[in-house]
């Protein structure tokens, strides 16, 4: 029978191999992606019940774009960190669209509501000015 033995600088690397297999990764890790899927029921102009599902993209702990679904539509955003609402919350743009939250983190991003969906409709009779047509308001957390 034939023995095999490891050098001593084998063996050592075996063992730090290992080792870093078996180490948990840091999901909060600064430069760590995650997603989070958040579901809301909202109400809008009309008395008409609204339903989003917004997909969170999070990079550490901050989440930096948003798939808002509404309307059997996608829209895409990515967060506005130049806005000044984002002193007390999260704002998301993209595509005409604006999509504001409390603020959150990938912690608790399925306990904090939403604020508003609005999108830049044309402004009547006023050429190449926007008004903003908000979509749903008061957006609570519901269960998936």
């Amino acid at each position: 029978m034939i023995k095999h033995y490891l050098t001593g600088a084998a063996s050592a690397a075996l063992c730090i191999t290992l080792a870093a297999c078996s180490t948990p990764t840091n999901l909060n890790a600064p430069n760590q992606l995650a997603q989070k899927t958040v579901h809301y029921a909202c109400n809008a102009q009309g008395q008409r019940d609204v339903n989003l599902e917004v997909q969170y993209t999070f990079q550490g702990t901050d989440p930096v774009t948003a798939q808002v679904v509404y309307d059997d539509q996608a829209i895409s955003m990515t967060r506005d960190t130049n806005s000044k609402s984002n002193l007390v919350g999260a704002t998301f743009v993209g595509e005409g669209y604006t999509w504001t939250t409390g603020q959150f983190t990938v912690e608790n991003a399925e306990k904090v509501n939403g604020n508003m969906l609005t999108r830049a409709d044309p402004a009547p009779n006023r050429t190449g000015e926007k008004v903003n047509t908000i979509l749903a308001r008061g957006c609570a957390v519901r269960a998936g």
